[in-house]
């Protein structure tokens, strides 16, 4: 199978539109992929997964939660969000993600 090759993005907000964009074709690759038995799994997850029983794309089960953030803190996260094009609530889960993933890297035992 033929590599396929992204095209090129601008930034952050114009690839989440792609891949929404694309997402009957990428999904159709994936299954064929899977029908192929080259569908490899990575080491990191990309919090997205594939229902076996209705094969369709399914986001992560998620909980509702609510935290005082300091107002500085919001307006920041709210600046630079939106200098991504993102949403700022997208942006604080993608910036936890990142801080909890460095904090397990650094925790692991060697």
């Amino acid at each position: 199978m033929a590599k396929k090759k992204l095209a090129h993005a601008r930034g952050e907000a114009e690839e989440v539109r792609w891949f929404e964009e694309n997402e009957d074709r990428l999904l159709e690759l994936f299954e064929q992929a899977a029908r192929e038995g080259t569908l490899r799994v990575g080491g990191k997850s990309i919090g997205i997964t594939l229902s076996k029983r209705s094969a369709a794309l399914a986001k992560p089960p998620s909980q509702k939660v609510m935290l005082r953030i300091p107002n500085g803190d919001l307006e920041r996260a709210r600046r630079l969000a939106a200098a991504k094009g993102l949403g700022y609530q997208t942006y604080i889960k993608s910036l936890l993600r990142e801080g909890l993933d460095r904090e397990e890297r650094t925790r692991r035992p060697a």
